[in-house]
């Protein structure tokens, strides 16, 4: 069976599945350059016609992961071209100010339809949309444009449901034990008229649904302060993950009591309405106002703590269940996600890799499939295999020197004296982890490669931490892993140990000592840990910082020309291609003489 799976909602992609196993996935914010595209992924889908084409193939089922599509975000799709005021107006005087009150927001919506920089090709036919009415579920008119747009490369197109496809992912993907007992949780910010699920594996072996919620506005709360912090929404949450662990406990938890506690509570197993206001915005821009940035940060992330925990503990009890796969957006939150691990009741945490939206795609077609292919790697979209020394040298000219046959044990070098390595190979990652074909890389125990990296590469906001890829034969040694939980793709975090916490400290959490540690085992990615298997040679340190390869605010650098757009920006010196060629700025430090 082929399928291909299509995902058009936040952060667009689109892939192929043949026989249970996942051959290719691509986000179509990769192939247009628009961080977290939102829309029809027509280039991600003629990425996987192409595949099609050449494998003389055409796929049984083509699949759309969610049935409700309102016509406002793509006929306007906001996130390409907002900032952080355009979303506090929109949020606020300019829009749900107004929706909430009854009052008309048409004016508004055709400004916003006229903006100038609202120039992206949404492919879409909205002529019978009216602007007066955002809510309309363009859902036909996808259908139709896909019909005309795979034609004879698709033998039927099915719709299925948003939390079905988070769910079919969270337990297919997963590396799990199929005669045990999972519950299934998936949390995100909306889709398809909800936000919580919790699914159940039936005698059939098909997951059943067995209680869900569209009142559980954790994704919702958590953005609405992302941007009452002056992050952009749908995109920083992360950053305010990552300034929790610098808040006082004590002022984070008086924000907590004050502000969010009686927001929402937990009730049968559902998370719902408690004395939720009806405009959370408004709310929030007042009750927040007199408390500083790193305490509100705190406070949130408690709030969304402490309501999943006894979201876990009564599914636990109804269920008699102590086993969890969880996917949705708010999987994404890993900090989280190690506080749901350490739960006592908790045996087994399973987090799919890149669980927003962008995986929808793939857990459609886990939902026909129903095999058990659990994902061991997700390098899965575009190659630069194929690129040799003659390409490489007409891409990076007068400025750049080519060396080839690089060794990984000159690369280790390199790393072990302090310097920062691009490394780019074969096919990229799929999701927002960089896990070793597309990273930047550096010595974890060198503490000023974080500045270094934040200042003159990627411009991060100096409190974010990186993460770490280490071998899983060593994780030990670093990591308070107890339960033995997979770790493979990032999507958890842990405690670090004391005794050797300083050969990896650049790769952790610089206040909380926490890591997101990609535990890397050989058969997922050879190359790559044989790379670090040298550099522990020189050092000792089975382990290396480990980045995503972009710029910010900026995909991952996907294609060869990609790379170079990135080192041109940056004061990068050092970029390794295909684990054979190294390219070098010419204004840099002089290197080693040796390449063995």
């Amino acid at each position: 069976m082929v399928i291909l799976g299509i995902s058009m909602t936040h952060n667009a992609s689109a892939c192929i599945m043949i026989n249970g196993e996942l051959k290719l996935a691509i986000q179509e914010e990769r192939l247009t350059g628009i961080k977290n595209f939102t829309g029809y992924p027509k280039k991600s889908i003629d990425f996987c016609i192409k595949f099609l084409k050449k494998n003389f193939i055409k796929a049984d089922i083509a699949c759309l992961t969610t049935k409700y599509l309102p016509a406002l975000f793509f006929k306007i799709p906001l996130s390409h071209f907002f900032n952080i005021e355009d979303y506090k107006n929109f949020y606020g005087k300019d829009f749900y100010f107004k929706r909430l009150r009854g009052l008309s927001t048409n004016k508004y919506l055709k400004k916003l339809f006229k903006d100038k920089r609202n120039k992206f090709n949404t492919y879409l036919n909205f002529s019978k949309y009216s602007i007066k009415n955002s809510d309309e579920n363009i859902v036909e008119e996808a259908i139709s444009f896909l019909r005309k747009h795979i034609k004879s490369f698709a033998n039927k197109i099915e719709i299925i449901d948003h939390h079905t496809c988070h769910a079919y992912y969270a337990y297919y993907a997963s590396k799990i034990n199929y005669k045990k007992k999972y519950a299934v949780v998936t949390l995100d910010s909306w889709g398809d008229g909800r936000n919580q699920t919790i699914f159940i594996k039936n005698k059939n072996k098909e997951l059943k649904l067995v209680d869900e919620s569209k009142q559980c506005d954790l994704g919702r709360i958590y953005k609405l302060v992302t941007l009452i912090l002056s992050m952009k929404p749908d995109e920083h949450e992360f950053k305010v993950m990552g300034l929790a662990p610098y808040s006082k406990t004590s002022y984070a938890n008086e924000i907590y009591k004050k502000v969010f506690k009686d927001l929402l509570v937990v009730r049968d197993c559902k998370i719902l309405y408690k004395k939720r206001p009806k405009d959370l915005f408004n709310f929030f821009q007042i009750q927040l106002n007199a408390y500083r940035f790193d305490n509100i940060a705190g406070a949130v992330q408690i709030f969304i703590e402490r309501l999943v925990s006894e979201l876990f503990k009564q599914i636990h009890k109804k269920f008699k269940v102590n086993n969890f796969c969880f996917s949705g957006g708010l999987s994404m939150n890993v900090k989280m996600n190690k506080v749901l691990s350490e739960l006592s009741f908790v045996k087994e945490l399973h987090v799919p890799p890149s669980g927003g939206d962008e995986s929808l795609c793939i857990g459609g077609c886990y939902y026909f499939e129903k095999k058990r292919f659990a994902l061991t790697n997700i390098y899965l979209g575009q190659s630069i295999s194929d690129i040799n020394f003659n390409q490489l040298k007409n891409i990076f000219k007068k400025k750049y020197v080519i060396k080839k046959n690089i060794s990984h044990s000159y690369i280790a070098q390199l790393l072990f004296k302090g310097e920062i390595v691009g490394l780019a190979r074969s096919k990229e990652e799929f999701g927002a982890r960089a896990l070793g074909n597309r990273s930047l890389l550096a010595n974890p125990s060198i503490f000023s490669s974080v500045e270094k990296i934040n200042e003159t590469i990627k411009s991060r906001d100096f409190w974010m931490p990186f993460a770490l890829t280490i071998l899983n034969n060593k994780h030990n040694f670093f990591i308070d892993n107890k339960k033995k939980l997979d770790s493979s793709f990032m999507t958890i975090a842990f405690n670090t140990l004391k005794k050797n916490y300083n050969k990896i400290k650049a790769g952790t959490h610089p206040y909380d000592k926490t890591v997101r540690p990609q535990i890397l085992k050989k058969t997922y990615n050879p190359q790559f840990f044989n790379l670090i298997k040298e550099f522990e040679k020189i050092s000792g340190i089975p382990a290396l910082l480990n980045t995503s390869l972009n710029l910010h605010g900026q995909p991952i650098a996907s294609t060869i020309k990609d790379v170079f757009n990135l080192m041109n920006k940056s004061s990068l010196k050092y970029m390794y291609i295909n684990d054979k060629y190294l390219i070098i700025k010419k204004n840099g430090k002089k290197i080693f003489k040796k390449t063995s």
